[in-house]
């Protein structure tokens, strides 16, 4: 049976410490098809991690962060939920969830509260508890209160104060009518101590019972509630797809005698184009099969029913032989459970395939984070509902989709008037054909994410050619109006946490914009002529989104200039600039200022049209954000958006004295001389410059997240501090440019250090297909190494591969590490013999191939910059005063 038609199965248990309860745990949620499982006394710290299949955890451990009490909740993946606040006292621990009980929002927590023995819970403790639950809630769990009110044997004085509290708020009780509790204390007595309580819910609930299984010494109390939200669809999912009876219905319902002559036609089109689309899919999809119940095996069953047996014997006589039967029981019933996870996790494994998809779908499952966004707190207040948390984003990032104020008015009206000066009319003679669009859709990356219209790339790889010729329409249209329809300038917003941040703090999260494929793949039709246009005003030393240009080159220009410095005993004073939300600040009227005398009148109104209302709205799990608007920046994940950028930063300026170097939004300036105070005095001025031109473009130079490093071998060296914009840049030893950290003498020992931890970490992380149990066939182990974890390392190694041989050996311990836990080899077999058997090269043979590579891409470059980069090489080929290794010896 499923939730959706038998309601929603609800579990309270007293697990009695969560860590070692995974087995028996599993098969009873499977058995007995829970959806929500109340547990209370976890025993959770926060080094322990638990993690169910099917199920998402949300805990309240003990506010001491020891091993004692705590509660938590099980919600089944497809149930739609938000995360509440937990309660995390030393009195009480209430994990908390919000979730749609039919058409009503109820409150659901997992309560729990040590005995009086260890704990007191005062009656106010309790009051307060209700007065956090709100009006309608289900609270369940381990009170440890007895009361006939709920069916004890006796009252103690916890049952007394709760007992209070629930006549006074009017609560309603839902207990079993049999014992939960049984004490291994033979001279205690069973009594009934799981329970629930709520408020304006018993109409929609079932009688409590409880469920005699699972180990401990409190038993299973249950209950469903009548009514429950269904499930979304999800229509990323494309097996249940019949794709010939899709394009059928597509081909029988698309209509190319359409209008296509003015704006409001074209949105029109387009939004018929994608309820077709929807609609044949619709159509064209089944049902997907239910899951069933996974079958236990009959010799799992004998054991569970003789731990029963022997559990109900014991408590019935309270014989102590009967207690060993009993334990005993339990412990083989435990070890047959691990073994039968074993056994299918080695199954499981042997089946596992690089061709299918099904080996790197794994290895996903391992490295992907796979907690929601708990809580967030702003300004003092808590924001726990997805609704919540949603219009939070939504408003912090319309402020952050804002322009920045204006420091000239004057030279902004100058901006205004030039823009509403009439346009020189071209002819027009690019179009597209429908050949040119199927080519573009299969080019297109299968698992590209669907935006807010839900139309998925398999949708589009299986449009007939009648589809396609509407869709060829629509683009011409497009083209020849200037007019880019509104539906496709709208995106679905996604939060995805910083690596160590707080992840309580809503700005500790990226938005990450998902735009209609369809609208992307126009972009990627026209990007080609706008680039043509466009490329000749991008500056020399912009690497950022430009073919044949990489970072690796970027930084190969940056340390050359760095070690000529020290070859000619001068002092390189660099400066790395940080740019506050570039990408989102981008003024609108300033790009198309600046595109306006590069573009014929008909792509400059299709990017003004491209700019001009767009609008967003944030998604989080179940809930969608209100429509907001977005007045400044560079659409997020477009096509056009990163070519846009670099032409509104392409007038950045530039010294005849100083050496710049830019990717993107990420710009090094590098001053040298004999005298430092020279070198100092000439970047000074050039930051002033840009500080000037930052402002006049509206963008805000972060100073605080701007670093400026002194590379130099001389210790007699004097410099200045530099400033930007009145603001003080720090000096550090090192800094971290295009993922490369460079310290002030580069021996890259702070970058190296940084990739060993990173090694040993995705190492961890993919231990259970490395680890000497899994029972991966070697190759496949081979082929992880080779694609997840050597490219950590080999990243700009055509660069940092010219520190010391000391500092190589450490990436080769790791190497060599990995390898020994991959092949499980005995100490004595070598470390060449192991990378001989597995056709893995060396690490310094990694580093002479890859740097060859990256020099051959840097030959004959049609950037003219490569041509001092080649002066460069050539003096430093010859007779060196310094014998510090350089990137040129590696080749």
């Amino acid at each position: 049976m499923n939730s959706s038609s038998r309601g929603i199965a609800i579990v309270t248990w007293n697990c009695r410490g969560l860590n070692n309860k995974y087995h028996e745990l599993n098969l009873f949620l499977s058995q007995h098809q829970i959806d929500l499982v109340l547990l209370t006394e976890t025993k959770m710290a926060p080094h322990l991690h638990f993690h169910m299949p099917g199920y998402k955890i949300y805990r309240a451990d003990h506010p001491s962060e020891s091993r004692q009490a705590g509660s938590a909740i099980l919600v089944r993946n497809n149930i739609p939920h938000s995360q509440l606040l937990p309660i995390r006292q030393p009195d009480v621990q209430i994990a908390l969830i919000q979730l749609n009980l039919g058409t009503t929002t109820y409150k659901i927590g997992s309560f729990y509260s040590q005995p009086e023995s260890q704990q007191r819970l005062s009656s106010t403790a309790m009051q307060n508890v209700i007065n956090e639950m709100g009006q309608r809630f289900l609270l369940g769990g381990d009170f440890n209160a007895k009361h006939p009110r709920w069916g004890s044997a006796t009252t103690n004085p916890r049952g007394r104060s709760l007992h209070d509290v629930i006549y006074q708020r009017s609560l309603q009780v839902m207990s079993p009518v049999e014992p939960t509790h049984f004490p291994d204390n033979a001279a205690h007595s069973p009594d009934i101590l799981d329970f629930f309580i709520g408020r304006e819910i018993q109409h929609i609930v079932s009688p409590a019972s409880v469920i005699h299984d699972l180990s401990s010494d409190h038993y299973p109390v249950s209950l469903s509630v009548d009514s429950s939200a269904p499930a979304d669809r999800n229509m990323n999912h494309f097996d249940c797809i019949h794709w010939s009876t899709y394009t059928e219905i597509l081909t029988n319902m698309t209509v190319l005698n359409v209008p296509l002559k003015t704006k409001m036609d074209i949105d029109k089109s387009v939004s018929k184009l994608n309820q077709l689309i929807i609609s044949a899919a619709t159509s064209a999809s089944s049902s997907p099969t239910q899951m069933r119940p996974q079958l236990t095996p009959p010799h799992i069953l004998q054991l569970l029913a003789i731990k029963r047996r022997a559990r109900a014997l014991w408590e019935s006589t309270k014989y102590p032989p009967y207690k060993a039967n009993f334990r005993s029981a339990s412990k083989d019933l435990k070890k047959a459970l691990t073994q039968m996870k074993a056994d299918n996790d080695r199954q499981s494994l042997t089946r596992l395939d690089s061709k299918d998809g099904s080996l790197w779908r794994k290895s996903k499952s391992l490295l992907k984070n796979k907690d929601s966004i708990p809580p967030l707190k702003l300004d003092g207040r808590w924001y726990a509902t997805n609704e919540e948390k949603s219009d939070l984003f939504s408003n912090l990032l319309e402020a952050q989709f804002s322009p920045n104020p204006s420091h000239s008015q004057e030279f902004d009206e100058h901006v205004a008037e030039n823009l509403q000066e009439p346009l020189q009319l071209s002819i027009f003679n690019d179009f597209l054909t429908p050949a040119q669009v199927k080519n573009a859709i299969r080019r297109s990356g299968r698992k590209k994410a669907a935006g807010y219209d839900h139309i998925t790339q398999p949708m589009l790889n299986h449009l007939p050619r009648k589809t396609l010729v509407l869709v060829t329409q629509i683009y011409n249209a497009i083209l020849r109006t200037g007019y880019f329809p509104s539906k496709w300038k709208h995106a679905c917003v996604i939060m995805i946490p910083k690596p160590q941040k707080n992840p309580r703090d809503p700005t500790s999260y990226r938005p990450i914009s998902l735009l209609p494929l369809l609208a992307k793949i126009f972009e990627k039709l026209v990007i080609p002529k706008l680039f043509s246009f466009l490329a000749p005003s991008i500056p020399e030393f912009q690497f950022g989104f430009r073919p044949m240009h990489s970072c690796q080159q970027q930084i190969h220009r940056v340390v050359e200039e760095i070690l000529d410095s020290y070859e000619r005993k001068q002092v390189c004073q660099g400066v790395f600039l940080d740019t506050q939300k570039a990408f989102d600040k981008a003024w609108h009227m300033g790009i198309l200022y600046k595109t306006k005398p590069l573009l014929p009148d008909s792509y400059y109104r299709l990017v003004q049209s491209y700019l001009a209302g767009r609008t967003f709205s944030v998604k989080i799990e179940n809930a969608l954000s209100t429509s907001r608007t977005i007045r400044s920046g560079v659409p997020q994940g477009s096509v056009w958006g990163p070519l846009l950028y670099l032409l509104y930063v392409s007038d950045v300026p530039t010294s005849p004295t100083t050496v710049s170097a830019m990717f993107a939004d990420d710009e090094a300036i590098l001053s040298r001389d004999r005298d430092g105070l020279v070198a100092t005095t000439g970047l000074q001025k050039h930051l002033d410059e840009i500080a000037l031109w930052s402002k006049k473009w509206r963008l805000v130079m972060n100073s605080s997240k701007s670093f400026n490093v002194i590379f130099t071998y001389r210790r007699n060296h004097v410099v200045s501090p530099l400033s930007l914009d009145g603001a003080i840049i720090p000096t550090m030893d090192a800094v971290r440019y295009l993922g490369i950290t460079l310290d002030r003498r580069l021996t890259f020992r702070s970058h190296i250090t940084d990739l060993v931890k990173r090694i040993r970490q995705r190492t961890r992380m993919l231990l259970p297909l490395l680890g000497r149990r899994s029972t991966l066939g070697m190759p496949m182990k081979r082929l992880l190494y080779l694609m997840l974890i050597r490219p950590i390392w080999q990243y700009g190694c055509s660069i940092w591969g010219a520190s010391c041989t000391t500092q190589i050996r450490r990436i080769q311990a790791q190497q060599n590490r990995v390898l020994r836990l991959i092949t499980d080899a005995p100490w004595f077999v070598r470390s060449s013999i192991l990378h001989r058997d597995l056709d893995i090269q060396m690490v310094q043979e990694v580093i002479q191939s890859t740097s060859t590579r990256t020099h051959q891409t840097m030959t004959n470059h049609p950037n003219p910059v490569f041509v001092d980069y080649e002066d460069l090489l050539e003096s430093s080929r010859g007779d060196r005063r310094l014998k510090k290794k350089r990137p040129v010896d590696l080749l």
